[in-house]
């Protein structure tokens, strides 16, 4: 009896983890690629700030999001700012790439990752030539 009462209590109180997933707090905007390197204009679409933000890069020609992160930028990024990060990448200006948010960590310790059911919509970095 008491397994069953515990069991439905937990169906009913929502877990922390639960309130982290919400829409994708980050926009893609812009992306430019030059030598061993991708300068990105993302911005804070959510109602707190940012602490890290962490992104996939994958080549273009996979035609699938990379699960590996690539690049962690940590710092305050505030919502409704526009903010640009260089991301170390060899060989941007050689290859399309595209970019993906993975994780964001936010002020109060609110999280946001990829099992959301809103994703983040990818950013293709095309080839500078």
């Amino acid at each position: 009896m008491w397994k069953t009462l515990v069991l439905a209590i937990f169906a009913i109180v929502p877990t922390p983890d639960m309130y982290s997933q919400v829409p994708c707090p980050v926009s893609l905007t812009s992306a430019t690629a030059q030598q061993g390197r991708i300068k990105l204009e993302f911005r804070n679409k959510g109602k707190i700030p940012i602490e890290q933000l962490s992104l996939s890069c994958t080549p273009s020609a996979n035609h699938k999001s990379g699960s590996a992160i690539c690049h962690h930028e940590t710092g305050i990024f505030y919502p409704g700012d526009e903010s640009w990060i260089e991301i170390a990448y060899p060989g941007a200006n050689r290859r399309s790439v595209v970019l993906a948010v993975k994780e964001v960590y936010m002020a109060g310790g609110a999280f946001w990752n990829t099992r959301s059911s809103d994703s983040c919509r990818t950013l293709r970095v095309p080839v500078n030539r």
